[in-house]
C-alpha cells in the first residue's frame, strides 16, 4: 500500500501499531491520538493481523509502528518479509522495549524509518515528532530531515555523511565520544576521526553494499579517535543514503569495542592460565598460580590466597599489632586455635604491603573467615565500613574474597574504594571455580598416591607373613616327612608301625595343603596395582586343565574381557573349581555364563544353604570332613582385590551358582 498524497483533499493520516501487549498497545494508541491532529490509529496484535490490514485493498496508511519482539518472529525480519512481497511500502518505526544501538542501526539498514526506544519519560514525544516527519513526502530533504529526527532521538553516537565524507549531521551522543561541541561537528571531514585506511575501506563496504541487492548494511571494525584518549577499536553499523538509484551519503552507528576487545584478551588469558592450573599437582603451586593469572590475565596486582589448615596455632586477636589487613576478628581476645586460614601465595605487591608476612585467618567474625565460612563471596567497596573489620586503619579499601570450596579462599583487594566492578569481580571468580577445581584434582591424586603408598605396604607386610609361613612352616614339615620316610625304611614290614606312619603321612599332607591355601590366601589379599585384558574362556581353560581336565565345564561362547590380575584370576577359577569336585565329586558340571555386570559360575552340586553362605565366604568353613575351608575365602579375597562384588545363589540345578559383578 501507499501512503496518503496530494494535498487539499487529502483524508486524514492513518498510522498502523503492532504490539502484543494489549494494554501498551491501547494506551500508545490513545496517546497518539490525542497529540498529533486528524491522526488514526489501528492498533493490532499479530503479524497475521497487520499483514492482513496492509493486504487490504481499501486500507492507506502513512505509517508501520511496531514493537521488536513479536509472536514467533521479530519486527526486523517480519518487514523484510513484507516488503519482499511487495504489501509494505509505507515508512515504518520501531517502537520497542529492546533498545540498543546495535537496534537502531539494524533497524535503520533494513529499512525502518525512525526506531524509538520504549520506557523513556519522552518516548511518547519522540514517538509523535518521528510520526510528524515520516507521514511527509519523501524527497531528498525530507529523507535527511527524518534521519536527523531518527539521529537526535536515538541515545548512541549516529552520524549523516555527504557524498564527500562530511558530516551533515551528527547527534550529541557522537560529539559527546569525539570530544568535539556538536555545533562544530557539521562539515567536518570523517578523516579527522578515522584513519584514512579504514575511510577508504567503510566507502568501499557502502559501494558494496549499493550495488547488492537486498544487502541493506553492513558492520566495520575500525580504528578511531574519540577524545583525548588513544586511538581505540570502535564498529560502525553503516548504510548508504540513496536517492534515485545514486549514493548520496551514508548514515552510521558508532560503537566503542575497544572494552570488548580488552575483554577478550582478559578472557583469553585466563583460559591460557587455566591450562598451567590444570597441570599442577600440590596446593600451594596451584595458589602461586592462582596469583600470578590474576596480574597477568585480570590486572589484579594485590592478590592472595590462603588455604585451610587444622593443624596450626593461629595467634589470638591481642597477640600482636595488627596488620593492615581488614580480614582478622574485632574481638578483644580469643583463644588460640589449632584451625585456620593460612597465607599460600601472595602477589608481589601484597608481600610489599604485609612486608612479606601476611597474617594468618583465624576462625570467627571476620570479613574473610565469613566469606569461607559461608562459601559465598564478600565484596567492599570500602572495607573501613564494614561491621567486622579488624583494622579500621588499614590502607585497604575495595576487597573481594572469593571461596574457593572446603580449601580456602581468594582475595583480591585495592587500595582504592569501589575499585572492583562486576566484572572484574566476575572473572575472579572464574580464576577461583577453576582454581578450587584444580585442588579438587589436586587433593584426590594426593590421597591416592597416599592409598597407593599404603597399599605397597600392605603388600610388603602380606608377603614378609608369606615368606614366614613358607620359611618357618615348611621348613619343619619338610624334615619331618624326611624323617618319617627313613622310619619307613628302617621298620620295614612291622605292620603296626606302618599303620602310624600312614597317619604321620597323612597329617603331613594335610599341613602341607593347609600351608599351600593358606599362602595363597595371603596372596589373594594383596590389593592390586596393575591389570591388563583378559580374556575368560581362556582363563576359566588354563584353570580347568590345572586342576582337572576331565572335570566338566560348560563355558558359554559369549563371555567377555576383564580388567584384572591374571593370574589371581585363575587361581579364582581353580578354587571354584577345586570347591565344586570336592564337594559333589568326579561327576559334577560346572557352567561359566555372562552376566549384565560380569560373569557367573555355576555347579549341580548340593549348593549352600542359604543361611550358611555368608559364612562359606570365611576362611575354616567347609561342609566336606576332609576339606580347608580355604577355597570360598580365596575367591572372596581375589573379588574384594579386584574392587568386584560376589554373591552365593542357588544354581538352576540347586546346586551352588557365584555371582561376580565387576562394575
Amino acid at each position: 500500500m501507499v501512503a496518503a498524497g496530494g494535498s487539499g483533499s487529502r483524508p486524514p493520516p492513518s498510522v498502523l501499531y503492532l504490539d502484543p501487549n494489549a494494554t501498551v498497545r491501547r494506551r500508545t494508541a490513545d496517546s497518539l491520538e490525542s497529540a498529533v491532529d486528524d491522526l488514526t490509529v489501528e492498533a493490532v496484535g499479530t503479524p497475521t493481523d497487520l499483514r492482513r490490514a496492509l493486504s487490504d485493498p481499501h486500507s492507506a496508511y502513512a505509517c508501520l509502528i511496531t514493537e521488536y519482539r513479536l509472536s514467533e518472529t521479530d519486527a526486523l525480519s517480519l518487514y523484510t518479509s513484507l516488503r519482499s512481497d511487495d504489501i509494505a511500502d509505507v515508512p515504518a518505526v520501531l517502537y520497542t522495549a529492546d533498545g540498543d544501538e546495535l537496534l537502531a542501526s539494524n533497524a535503520l539498514t533494513a529499512g525502518f524509518s525512525g526506531y524509538v526506544p520504549k520506557g523513556r519519560d519522552d518516548s511518547l514525544e519522540r514517538l509523535r515528532a518521528q510520526l510528524r516527519t515520516v507521514v511527509e513526502t519523501e524527497s531528498r530533504a525530507d529523507r535527511l530531515e527524518r534521519y536527523r529526527t531518527l539521529v537526535e532521538t536515538v541515545g548512541d553516537s549516529m552520524y549523516i555523511l555527504d557524498d564527500d565524507g562530511r558530516i551533515e549531521m551528527a547527534n550529541e551522543a557522537m560529539a559527546r565520544a569525539v570530544g568535539v561541541p556538536q555545533s562544530e561537528l557539521v562539515g567536518k571531514s570523517i578523516t579527522e576521526f578515522v584513519l584514512p585506511a579504514d575511510t577508504n575501506r567503510v566507502l568501499q563496504t557502502l559501494r558494496e553494499i549499493h550495488a547488492t541487492d537486498g544487502r541493506a548494511w553492513e558492520t566495520v571494525e575500525v580504528t578511531a579517535t574519540l577524545g583525548e584518549g588513544p586511538l581505540c577499536s570502535v564498529e560502525v553499523n553503516v548504510a548508504p543514503l540513496v536517492d534515485e538509484g545514486t549514493v548520496t551519503g551514508s548514515v552510521g552507528v558508532v560503537r566503542d569495542i575497544s572494552s570488548h576487545a580488552e575483554q577478550e584478551r582478559r578472557i583469553r588469558r585466563l583460559h591460557d592460565g587455566t591450562r598451567r592450573l590444570m597441570g599442577a599437582t600440590e596446593a600451594e603451586t596451584i595458589a602461586r598460580i592462582v596469583t600470578d593469572i590474576a596480574a597477568d590475565a585480570l590486572d589484579l596486582e594485590l592478590t592472595a590466597v590462603h588455604l585451610y589448615r587444622d593443624d596450626i596455632v593461629t595467634r589470638s586477636a591481642t597477640a600482636s599489632e595488627p596488620p593492615p589487613s581488614e580480614s582478622g576478628s574485632s574481638a578483644e581476645s580469643r583463644e588460640p586455635s589449632t584451625r585456620g586460614l593460612v597465607p599460600a601465595a601472595m602477589s608481589t605487591a601484597c608481600i610489599d604491603l604485609f612486608d612479606g608476612v601476611a597474617p594468618r585467618i583465624e576462625p570467627g567474625g571476620s570479613i574473610a573467615w565469613d566469606a569461607y565460612e559461608t562459601g559465598e563471596t564478600v565484596v567492599h567497596d570500602d572495607v573501613r565500613a564494614a561491621p567486622n573489620v579488624r583494622n579500621p586503619e588499614t590502607p585497604i579499601r575495595s576487597e573481594a574474597v572469593i571461596p574457593l570450596g572446603e580449601h580456602g579462599i581468594f582475595i583480591v583487594r585495592s587500595l582504592e574504594p569501589d575499585d572492583l566492578d562486576q566484572e572484574t569481580v566476575t572473572l575472579a571468580q572464574i580464576l577461583a571455580a577453576n582454581a578450587e577445581a584444580s585442588l579438587d584434582r589436586a587433593q584426590r591424586e594426593a590421597e591416592l598416591a597416599e592409598r597407593r603408598q599404603e597399599l605397597e605396604r600392605q603388600n610388603e607386610r602380606l608377603d614378609s607373613f608369606a615368606s614366614t609361613v613358607s620359611h618357618d612352616l615348611r621348613n619343619p614339615l619338610t624334615l619331618a616327612m624326611g624323617r618319617a620316610e627313613m622310619l619307613d625304611h628302617q621298620l620295614g614290614d612291622d605292620g603296626a608301625a606302618s599303620a602310624h606312619l600312614e597317619e604321620i603321612d597323612w597329617a603331613h599332607d594335610r599341613m602341607d595343603e593347609l600351608i599351600e591355601n593358606v599362602l595363597t590366601l595371603a596372596r589373594s589379599g594383596k590389593q592390586l596395582t596393575e591389570t591388563e585384558t583378559v580374556d575368560l574362556a581362556a582363563s576359566v581353560d588354563r584353570a580347568h586343565r590345572t586342576v582337572d581336565s576331565t572335570l566338566t565345564v560348560e563355558t558359554a561362547t559369549s563371555l567377555p574381557a576383564v580388567d584384572a590380575d591374571p593370574e589371581r584370576l585363575r587361581v579364582l577359577f581353580e578354587n571354584v573349581l577345586r570347591n565344586a569336585r570336592e564337594h559333589a565329586g568326579d561327576g559334577v558340571t560346572v557352567t561359566v555364563e555372562p552376566t549384565p555386570g560380569g560373569f557367573a559360575i555355576s555347579d549341580d552340586g548340593p549348593g549352600i544353604p542359604a543361611h550358611a553362605r555368608d559364612a562359606a565366604l570365611e576362611w575354616g568353613y567347609s561342609t566336606n570332613a576332609d576339606g580347608t575351608g580355604f577355597g570360598l575365602a580365596i575367591v572372596a579375597e581375589i573379588v574384594e582385590a579386584h574392587g568386584w562384588s560376589l554373591s552365593l545363589e542357588e544354581s538352576a540345578d540347586g546346586g551352588l551358582r557365584l555371582v561376580v559383578s565387576v562394575v
